[in-house]
């Protein structure tokens, strides 16, 4: 990698983690530039715009959190997702500050002020719905019943990572595991479905 393309890449992550804890709007671009150890000034070589970061950022998320849930999911039936899901994000969370879902506290602050930014954050976080629907289907259940469980999920999930954040509290996130796996079963005896119902 190039020398330009890593100081671009070691922006990207510093300001990701800074949006993410502090915010967007509290987060300065020399507060960024300090972080990442690069001069003044120099920002504007690489991005046009702290909306342009912001922008940017949804990649370093996406890597961080998406793409490990996409790897937990792989080959794997609704209860042991969920059950891998929880604990990749409790052991995330055991030697720092739980700090929830980035791209739902980025849309969440953007949304009002920043419509455009907050749209592609809200994009992120229906990734999270399509990635739990792909796992109900090779859980052997049929679309509808997918869609339909995969939309309550992700609000259970959302809602309970907003809860741990505002609280410091995780045991939300371990209600929540239960709470998704209890669902899941009560809901494929009812109808009669899924690989591990029957």
């Amino acid at each position: 990698m190039k020398k330009g393309e890593e100081s671009r890449q070691r922006l990207i992550a510093c300001a990701a983690r800074l949006f993410w804890k502090n915010g967007y709007a509290a987060t300065g671009i020399s507060e960024i530039l300090a972080q990442a150890g690069l001069p003044k000034g120099s920002f504007y070589f690489y991005f046009k715009s702290k909306d342009d970061l912001a922008v940017e950022v949804i990649s370093y998320y996406q890597r961080i959190l998406l793409d490990q849930l996409e790897n937990i999911s792989v080959g794997k039936t609704w209860e042991t997702f969920v059950d891998g899901t929880f604990g990749f994000l409790l052991s995330s969370s055991e030697d720092t500050d739980f700090l929830g879902c980035p791209f739902a506290v980025m849309g969440m602050e953007t949304a009002f002020y920043k419509p455009e930014i907050a749209k592609k954050y809200g994009e992120g976080i229906e990734k999270f719905r399509d990635l739990f629907c792909r796992v109900l289907l090779f859980s052997g259940l049929e679309p509808s019943h997918a869609e339909t469980l995969s939309s309550r999920f992700l609000s259970l999930y959302q809602g309970a990572i907003l809860l741990g954040r505002i609280s410091g509290n995780t045991s939300y996130l371990t209600e929540a595991k239960k709470t998704m796996i209890e669902i899941y079963r009560e809901y494929c005896v009812f109808h009669k479905i899924g690989k591990e119902c029957l």
